[in-house]
């Protein structure tokens, strides 16, 4: 198989130059837009929060099985695994929700089920007009990018689900299952490299865990693959954490020509680092997307009420039934068990049925991978034992397993259906999580009753879920609609800006599964990819259209502006250490609480003037900063440096600790504050004393000649004296400069005036200095090493 080479977080020429486009998320949504945008001759990035896995990576047996997997389990208020685990379970109340992580999503340890959207779904109020013009032709061509084939064979447990199955029930397709599955018995695209390099299916059942044998049609292999041949670059191993438009953006346009400074969008890794793009696609998952789109909200990104509603688990209910004398051949093979059973009687694929009930749901038989724990399916995620049927039992039908006595008696039923779609994502500021609340379902009775009625054919115990919801199919939480109050993005995934009614954010969009407003009843992957692809064809104009306008592209860096954040290199291209550590300072302003908690990443940055300090001792900033006398909210940084060892031109012989940092709140307010510490040592007194001295000079408006850096920034200039005692305490007597309000006291936390927040130029440059009352009672300065 062709490398694929991924880079890290960061390298050269990340910061430089950034991207036309960042894709956030690499499953049926993102490798679609990453792949559109790619061959289109963009410069487009996709980040992955997990790891590229290869066909021998994946688990088979239970105890690697667990070491792939994260739980997150809010009723205990624990969570154990890695945060990049290829299995990511999240539990709440009555509900379970379950991910994949890894270069290709969910493609990765899904069935593979491709079947078309169902009419219901697609006449269903709440879906988008615009989809339907050109769903089919986009929907034909995602089956042909996934390389769907149909099952050659009916399988043990598809022919006895074929036996059991009433008249109620009708098979979903005229002709056998079609699985992004490469069984090697249809002609294969003379366009596809990738194909040529993939193995045939040996039917070993284990699709769940990730193929072993590198036959599935995962994104990584289709989409994934043609966007890297394309230029598109890959990086795995990275977490998106928010997303803030670029306060230096200045995008000018005149009649024939336009001019920009920088990218306009700034895509955070952690409260430090970020990369810069034009375009930003966010498709991480219903669960991932959303919460970046939360915690974008509360550092001033304006978006819709609806962030989170119209949740839907696509009717989700998962049942077990175990010790049925029926062969049903539904236990994954190990690669010794395989080679001495004959394809025809081997499990076969996940899922090589599907049947839908007249009353309004989907049934699928499912083959239970060997590296699944079996036990979780008895008992422990169910709602006990059942009667006559204890844990001794299931334990003697494992060993049997194990030993190859009993290999037939057991199955998992999955069934799909039509829920509310009523259910919410919501966001805890305090603990800084998501929480879930699942959609009511109402045909959840009649799933188990068909459940009941199945396992009694079939001879077996039924167990059922202790949860009301268990869903692998999550949909919705940034519903496409047609305005702002009904949804988070509009038909063509563009995130409505609520500031400004019917308008979008430039360049941000949603694409994937979070997108799809109704359950649809049946495996979504191929309506998620379908969605993809329409959007996508919006995308890639609307980006060429963008750079089409530009003229000139000017650089953002001049002398007088911020430091160059690129990471800087060894001769040798490997890049330097770079020591980090977090500082906390407490005190009052203005008689209220102040709080700051920083992250400070030294070393960072590159020595451009000889008179600068060595980059050791020069940084970024990131964090939040706790300032009631300005702002009940936290207000969040998203751009800061420090010097440790600043000098003035006034004072050449006096060294500070110097700080620029710039915040913004919730509501889209942004500060810049910059502010020195000056650390004394009295000898004899025996203790060391921090001179706070906070710059806090407030205005709004520019004047001619200035670029104006966002419609909505409050400066914060100035000078204030603080001095404490940090390690008795004691409030000692300062005297401060430039005590209160010069002018313009009620403006300290408002937002600049309507006109400035046009880019009209004020004739007069309002200034409004401020020397805020700060107690040096309880203002503490901490330092702690977190690595290097």
């Amino acid at each position: 198989m062709e490398e694929v080479r991924s880079e890290g977080c960061f390298a050269d020429g990340d910061k430089e130059d950034g991207y036309d486009a960042i894709v956030v998320g690499s499953g049926y949504g993102g490798s679609v837009a990453a792949c559109r945008m790619s061959t289109a001759g963009l410069k487009v990035c996709l980040i992955e929060k997990g790891r590229r896995w290869e066909a021998q990576d994946f688990p088979t047996d239970s105890l690697h099985m667990l070491l792939a997997s994260r739980i997150e389990s809010r009723n205990l208020g624990i969570s154990f695994g890695p945060k990049n685990a290829l299995l990511q379970v999240y539990q709440q109340d009555d509900s379970v929700a379950a991910m994949a992580c890894g270069l290709g999503g969910g493609s990765l340890v899904n069935a593979g089920v491709i079947l078309p959207t169902p009419v219901r779904a697609r006449r269903n109020p709440k879906w988008p007009k615009e989809w339907e013009r050109d769903w089919e032709t986009c929907e034909a061509s995602a089956s042909a990018m996934l390389r769907i084939q149909s099952v050659p064979t009916k399988f043990a447990n598809a022919k006895i689900m074929e036996q059991i199955t009433g008249e109620e029930y009708e098979e979903n397709s005229q002709t056998s299952l079609k699985l992004s599955i490469n069984f090697d018995v249809e002609e294969k695209p003379t366009n596809s490299r990738k194909s040529q390099d993939m193995n045939s299916c040996l039917a070993c059942g284990n699709c769940l865990s990730g193929c072993p044998y590198n036959a599935k049609n995962s994104t990584d292999k289709n989409y994934l693959a043609s966007a890297i041949q394309a230029g598109c670059t890959i990086k795995t191993g990275c977490q998106v954490q928010y997303v803030v438009q670029n306060p230096e953006f200045v995008f000018k346009e005149t009649e024939n020509t336009s001019e920009r400074k920088c990218r306009r969008w700034l895509v955070f890794l952690n409260e430090i680092d970020h990369l810069t793009s034009d375009f930003v696609i966010l498709s991480a998952g219903v669960f991932g997307t959303t919460n970046i789109l939360f915690q974008s909200q509360l550092r001033g990104l304006k978006l819709s009420d609806s962030l989170g509603s119209g949740l839907s688990c696509n009717g989700n209910t998962v049942a077990y039934v175990a010790g049925s004398p029926a062969p049903l051949n539904a236990y994954g093979l190990d690669r010794k068990q395989l080679a001495k059973v004959p394809f025809q009687e081997r499990p076969g694929p996940a899922i090589s049925s599907s049947y839908t009930s007249s009353l309004g749901f989907t049934i699928q038989s499912a083959v239970l991978p060997t590296a699944y724990p079996h036990l979780l399916f008895k008992g422990i995620v169910t709602y006990g034992w059942p009667s006559g049927y204890g844990v001794l039992d299931g334990i003697t039908d494992k060993m049997k397993h194990i030993l190859g006595l009993k290999n037939s008696q057991a199955m998992v039923l999955n069934a799909m259906g039509y829920d509310e779609s009523d259910g919410k994502i919501t966001f805890e500021k305090d603990t800084n999580r998501i929480c879930l609340h699942p959609p009511h379902d109402p045909l959840l009775p009649r799933k188990i009753d068909a459940f009941q009625k199945l396992t009694k054919k079939l001879g077996g115990v039924l167990y059922m879920s202790r949860y009301r919801s268990t869903s692998v199919h999550l949909l919705g939480g940034c519903n496409a609609s047609s305005d702002s109050s009904r949804g988070v993005c509009n038909f063509a995934g563009q995130v409505f800006d609520t500031e400004t009614p019917s308008t979008t954010h430039p360049g941000l969009y949603v694409c994937d599964a979070s997108l799809i407003p109704c359950s649809v009843g049946i495996n979504p992957c191929l309506t998620i990819a379908t969605a993809s692809e329409l959007i996508s064809r919006n995308l890639v104009q609307d980006i060429l259209k963008y750079k089409s306008k530009e003229s000139t592209i000017t650089s953002s860096k001049t002398p007088d502006q911020k430091p160059d954040f690129n990471v800087p290199r060894k001769a040798d291209g490997s890049p330097r250490s770079a020591v980090e550590f977090s500082e906390t300072m407490r005190g009052h302003v203005g008689g209220m609480p102040c709080t700051a908690y920083l992250c400070l990443k030294m070393n960072s940055m590159k020595l451009k003037d000889s008179n600068e300090s060595h980059p050791l001792l020069r940084g970024k900033v990131g964090g939040k900063v706790i300032l009631r006398a300005v702002e009940m909210d936290a207000l969040h940084i998203i751009n800061g440096v420090v010097d440790l060892c600043h000098v003035d031109a006034r004072t050449p012989f006096t060294q500070y600790m110097h700080y620029r940092l710039l915040l913004v709140a919730p509501s889209g307010s942004r500060f810049s504050i910059t502010y020195i510490l000056s650390i004394f040592i009295d000898i004899h007194s025996k203790r060391i004393t921090t001179y706070v001295h906070m710059f806090s000079q407030i205005h709004y408006g520019w004047e001619e000649g200035d670029e104006p850096l966002s419609p909505r920034i409050i400066w914060v200039e100035g000078v204030d004296n603080v001095a404490c005692d940090i390690q008795k305490n004691r409030q000692k007597q300062f005297k401060q400069r430039n005590s209160g309000l010069k002018r313009g006291a009620s403006c300290i936390n408002h937002r600049a005036p309507k006109k400035c927040r046009k880019y009209e130029r004020p004739q007069q440059r309002k200034v409004y200095t401020s020397s805020l009352p700060i107690s040096p009672q309880n203002i503490h300065l901490t330092s702690t090493t977190r690595g290097s």
